[in-house]
């Protein structure tokens, strides 16, 4: 038995394919949306600045090597202004400062558990499948569903690699 050609079978149904991405665009867009009220909701509980939420997502999404000369760098601010802001990050209990281990001059600046879970709740209060309306969801939908948002987690991983892995070094 000769393999399926998935390219070729793919290519018959273009059309198709392109209608479905631009209304799963178009739903997620409606979802967007509806739960906006909820997000600047959430966002309103934050008792922080917005410069001070940028600097904890830069530590909570980039690696332990940050430093307060790489985070003014990075949201180019001044030196004195990133340690105006990681002393009330600290202070709030959001970031910590460690000596680094090979250079004690070097602090390091990390995210704690309770500045990664701020940004976790602005995550999550963003569009997601909440629990009431997918359980009204047939079960032939819910599986559907399901199998749909398992391959786009597996295509994102996949093209997060790629992207990782064309990244120079």
């Amino acid at each position: 038995m000769a393999p399926v050609d998935t390219a070729a079978r793919d290519d018959d149904h273009a059309d198709e394919r392109a209608d479905i991405i631009k209304q799963l665009f178009e739903a997620q867009c409606e979802l967007e949306t509806t739960v906006m009220p909820r997000m600047a909701e959430e966002l309103m509980t934050i008792p922080l600045t917005m410069q001070q939420l940028k600097v904890l997502a830069v530590l909570v999404t980039e690696t332990d090597d940050n430093t307060v000369h790489g985070l003014a760098t990075t949201l180019n601010v001044s030196l004195a202004t990133m340690s105006g802001i990681l002393d009330r990050l600290t202070t709030h209990g959001m970031a910590t400062r460690t000596e680094d281990p090979t250079d004690h001059r070097v602090r390091r600046i990390l995210a704690t558990t309770e500045g990664r879970n701020i940004i976790r709740r602005l995550l999550v209060a963003q569009p997601q499948v909440d629990h009431a309306p997918v359980a009204l969801l047939a079960l032939d939908d819910l599986r559907a569903l399901n199998q749909g948002v398992q391959a786009l987690v597996h295509a994102t991983r996949a093209a997060t690699r790629d992207e990782t892995s064309e990244t120079p070094s």
